[in-house]
């Protein structure tokens, strides 16, 4: 069996099928970051007593991300990737819960503190490109990286109309059905991880 064929046949065996599993989270989580853009805004706006705080949450979120990213990487190598993915996963699904107690609490701090902890989660889901380029050989390693980001792209569309349909899910109460659906597909990918092997 020559060299080429040996890595045709790997990338046809547990290198896709961890990549497309990869690429299924990256869907997933992107799903739930592109659902919080668009409506992280309103729902802080909804709950500032000062309007002009209306974004702060989401300025939280992006500095928790920034601060989270290294010490996420630092995690993972040291524990493994999908572990490292669980937890992630695992903090957002706390988060999103805590972000609708905030919501039916009308407190706005408490939902700044739960954009704070969405940042970190998201710190950690930024890496599954990271993870594709692990399981493959050198190869196939730019193909999987593209395949995982492209797993990305159905978010730009599930995210906005999953906003707008889970919007009034816990009515009388806006926004707070959400995140719920965003803790949903935080536990939907938790189970997709686990049959990731790297």
């Amino acid at each position: 069996m020559t060299t080429e064929s040996a890595e045709t046949l790997e990338w046809r065996g547990s290198t896709r099928r961890n990549v497309l599993l990869l690429a299924a989270c990256q869907s997933l989580s992107a799903t739930t970051m592109s659902l919080i853009i668009t409506v992280h805004a309103l729902a802080g706006f909804m709950l500032a007593t000062d309007k002009t705080l209306a974004t702060l949450p989401l300025g939280v979120m992006f500095t928790m991300v920034m601060f989270s990213t290294i010490p996420a990487s630092l995690f993972m190598k040291r524990y493994g990737r999908r572990v490292g993915f669980t937890l992630g996963q695992s903090i957002g699904t706390f988060a999103a819960l805590f972000t609708v107690y905030a919501i039916f609490q009308e407190s706005f701090w408490l939902y700044t503190v739960g954009a704070a902890l969405l940042g970190t989660h998201t710190a950690f889901w930024q890496y599954y490109r990271f993870a594709a380029a692990d399981t493959a050989n050198v190869a196939y390693r730019s193909r999987a990286i593209s395949y995982v980001l492209a797993g990305g792209v159905v978010s730009a569309i599930l995210g906005p109309e999953l906003a707008k349909y889970s919007r009034d899910l816990l009515e009388p109460v806006v926004f707070a059905g959400n995140f719920v659906v965003m803790a949903i597909i935080c536990l939907t990918t938790i189970v997709v991880l686990q049959f990731v092997r790297i």
